[in-house]
């Protein structure tokens, strides 16, 4: 299990406000790192689980860890509303996607594979592009992952959510979370400055092919960096 306790803080405190169980932790913990990363691809993390499994609230909850005050969106069905949304925040959160579009499918590929959209403002020669895409992305949604296209599918990490048995009242639940953030980010921040001690060496063991690398490569090196920093 990963150890997620730290000298400011611990992580603990907002795994005890999550619904989720060991192997989903570690994958929530995984994604945060490799949101505050700079300058690599990450997968998109994508929330799934029946109703009242607390997939919007864990949502807002890690996205405003890493860009607070960021709003949950829905999926943008346009190429404009795409650029402003990719634009205006660090993580971009899209809720209750129940389909997806082979335009949104594409989009989602391209931002999580480090590309943009770019498209000519109308009766213009200038390029409208996202920006470069060091941006974090968080789904929600029920579509399950057999019915998203492969190229995507293989771009996600799925946390599929219990249902709630007994939810928390959601003004004590938010309270506590805010009370917490401070030392949250804290220890994750610490975490993240020992992931960045592992890398180093965790990429020279890549390089000699110990380390099988897929499709999300900066993915898998963030992974392994991560577990080498917590054993």
């Amino acid at each position: 299990m990963t150890n997620t306790d730290t000298t400011t803080g611990s992580l603990a405190e907002l795994r005890a406000l999550l619904n989720v169980d060991d192997e989903q932790w570690q994958t929530i913990v995984a994604w945060l790192v490799a949101a505050l990363l700079p300058g690599i691809t990450r997968p998109a993390l994508y929330l799934t689980g029946e109703q009242c499994s607390g997939k919007s609230v864990t949502a807002t909850m890690l996205q405003h860890l890493v860009d607070p005050g960021a709003p949950l969106r829905p999926l943008p069905t346009t190429e404009n509303a795409w650029i402003a949304m990719v634009d205006a925040s660090r993580v971009v959160a899209f809720n209750d996607v129940d389909r997806l579009t082979d335009w949104q499918t594409n989009a989602l590929c391209v931002a999580l594979s480090g590309g943009t959209i770019v498209k000519r403002s109308l009766g213009t020669a200038e390029p409208v592009s996202t920006p470069p895409a060091d941006r974090a992305f968080i789904l929600t949604g029920t579509l399950h992952p057999e019915q998203i296209r492969a190229d995507l599918a293989q771009r996600l990490v799925v946390v599929e959510l219990p249902r709630l048995t007994e939810p928390r009242p959601q003004l004590d639940l938010w309270k506590a979370y805010e009370e917490a953030r401070p030392r949250i980010f804290a220890a994750l921040l610490d975490l993240v400055s020992a992931v960045l001690g592992k890398l180093t060496a965790v990429r020279e063991k890549a390089a000699r092919g110990d380390i099988p690398a897929g499709r999300m490569a900066d993915w898998s090196l963030v992974v392994a960096a991560l577990e080498e920093a917590t054993a």
